[in-house]
């Protein structure tokens, strides 16, 4: 099968690029060119990846990138927090760039279908709600990046494709870096430590992915279909926001950071527990469990893990620096300094 990949070089496109190979697939992936997309591009190269660069705003772009096509992966996007800081550019990529996709394939002669993976923060804040979540449950987006989603749902149904759409929950790397780290940690501050939460591993979003889109060409039970990829009550990943935490934390000799510092709201963030027995009875993708990324995890950070110890507060104290309570304190702490300095310098005067 001829799989075309979007943002096939994000931290979940590459993983999807390699469980496209692994089964055999020809990948082509479509990508914005910068220096870390260059090196990628020159790596799965030596893997007969055919990497085309363009931009998703760009019509002749997308045309170029579809031709020969049996099935797009749609997986490129802007997300929080540049898509809070520039609504406009999240609005441009993210539902012009699906219509410039949808127009492609439609005028294309292989009529490609289309994967389009959204995520479950189209349904807003659900706390209030009884779980799980069912994806055809009322829709409440949230912010510029859950409106933008729906926007290109919305275009993807209308289109007259074969395509099934597929909203992730928060997924936990696999592949540490600095900004998937950054991510995760500023996530959980947006969290209530009491809110319910469902993760799911990149992995099993991988597998998800090209599962769906072996089904739309073969099968076809997803034809048409929307749906959650979560990690599943039976893999322990429906939780609690402090059990989470803790999952993440703990293995690795990390206090939890201050309670105070997590967000109070009850429904100040989109997670929740969601109803995934079709996607997984059909996808069969639910294969990690939290244990078993705590492993991943703890064999990838084996060389540095002695030595956390020696500088865990510092860690800590970093890390609780990235809650927006943390920062909104500071500043207004800096205020009131600087008004005391001014009043001192008023009483000298």
């Amino acid at each position: 099968m001829n799989i075309l990949i979007t943002g096939g070089f994000g931290n979940i496109g590459a993983l999807v690029v390699d469980e496209c190979l692994r089964r055999g697939h020809t990948v082509s992936v479509f990508d914005v060119q910068n220096k870390r997309t260059q090196k990628l591009a020159r790596k799965y190269g030596k893997r007969n990846v055919h990497v085309l660069f363009g931009d998703l705003r760009k019509a002749e772009d997308v045309s170029r990138a579809v031709v020969g096509q049996d099935l797009v992966l749609h997986l490129a996007a802007i997300l929080p927090p540049v898509s809070d800081a520039h609504p406009d550019l999240c609005h441009a990529v993210n539902v012009g760039g699906t219509a410039n996709l949808i127009a492609a394939l439609q005028a294309s002669v292989t009529k490609a279908a289309l994967v389009l993976v959204s995520s479950a923060s189209v349904m807003g804040a659900t706390q209030e709600r009884v779980p799980p979540i069912r994806s055809d449950d009322p829709l409440s987006p949230i912010d510029a990046y859950s409106r933008s989603k729906i926007e290109a749902e919305s275009l993807v149904a209308a289109s007259g494709l074969r395509y099934c759409i597929l909203r992730l929950a928060a997924v936990l790397p696999t592949v540490l870096n600095y900004s998937s780290l950054f991510a995760m940690i500023k996530l959980f501050f947006d969290m209530p430590l009491d809110a319910r939460c469902e993760i799911v591993i990149d992995l099993d979003v991988a597998y998800a992915l090209v599962s769906a889109a072996e089904n739309l060409l073969g099968s076809g039970e997803m034809t048409g279909k929307r749906g959650f990829i979560a990690g599943g009550k039976a893999q322990g990943c429906q939780m609690r926001t402090r059990d989470l935490v803790g999952v993440v934390f703990r293995p690795i000799g990390l206090r939890i950071p201050d309670e105070s510092l997590f967000s109070p709201e009850p429904d100040s963030y989109y997670l929740d527990w969601y109803d995934t027995e079709e996607t997984q009875s059909i996808l069969r993708y639910q294969r990690h469990s939290v244990e078993g990324w705590q492993q991943i995890i703890m064999t990838r950070i084996r060389y540095v893990r002695p030595f956390l110890p020696l500088f865990k507060a510092a860690i800590v104290r970093w890390i609780e620096k990235q809650s927006p309570l943390y920062q909104a304190s500071t500043v207004k702490s800096g205020r009131t300094r600087k008004r005391r300095a001014r009043g001192f310098r008023r009483v000298q005067d």
